[in-house]
C-alpha cells in the first residue's frame, strides 16, 4: 500500500513538474514582451506606458538610490525625466537572466544601454555617449498578466584607467 502511496506521489509531481515546464516558455515570452514594451515607452518617450508594466504598488529604485513607490509615482517621474534630462536618448536592453520562482514569480535581469543624452543627473557616464545599468525586475503573475512589483537600477560605473 505505501508502495502505491509513493508512486501516486511521483505521478503527481511529474505531472505538475510537466505543467510548469510547459507554462514556462509562455511566461517567458510574456515577460520579454514586457521588456520590449519598457523599451518602447522609453523611447517614444511615455512615462505612462512604461508604468503600465507595474503594478500598482510596484516599486522602483532608479539609479539614484530614490525610492518610487506605486505605479503612479514611477510613470510621474519617468514622464519628467524622459521630458527632461533623458529627452531624446534611446534605450536597449539585453537579457541575462530569467529565473521563475515558482510559477508566479520571476526574477529578470538586464543589461541596459542609454544613449543619446546631453548630460547625466547626478550619475557620470559609463563610456563617452553610454550609461550602461543593470536592472533587475521581479515580476510577479495575477490573473495572467505579468507585470513588475520590484525594480532596482544600478549604473554601471566607468572602469578606472589601467596603468
Amino acid at each position: 500500500m505505501r508502495a502505491w502511496r509513493h508512486a501516486g506521489a511521483l505521478a503527481v509531481l511529474s505531472i505538475l513538474a510537466t505543467g510548469v515546464a510547459q507554462a514556462a516558455p509562455v511566461a517567458e515570452r510574456a515577460i520579454r514582451d514586457s521588456l520590449d514594451r519598457l523599451a518602447q515607452a522609453w523611447n517614444t518617450p511615455d512615462g505612462s506606458a512604461w508604468a503600465a508594466e507595474y503594478w500598482s504598488e510596484g516599486e522602483l529604485i532608479n539609479i539614484l538610490g530614490v525610492v518610487l513607490a506605486g505605479a503612479r509615482e514611477v510613470g510621474e517621474r519617468s514622464a519628467a525625466i524622459l521630458a527632461g534630462p533623458f529627452r531624446g536618448t534611446h534605450f536597449s536592453y539585453r537579457v541575462r537572466r530569467i529565473r521563475f520562482i515558482g510559477t508566479q514569480v520571476a526574477i529578470v535581469d538586464t543589461d541596459i544601454s542609454v544613449s543619446g543624452f546631453r548630460g547625466l543627473p547626478g550619475i557620470a557616464a559609463t563610456s563617452p555617449g553610454e550609461l550602461r545599468t543593470r536592472m533587475k525586475h521581479v515580476y510577479e503573475r495575477r490573473q495572467e498578466k505579468w507585470r513588475i512589483v520590484a525594480s532596482q537600477n544600478t549604473a554601471v560605473v566607468a572602469s578606472p584607467a589601467q596603468p
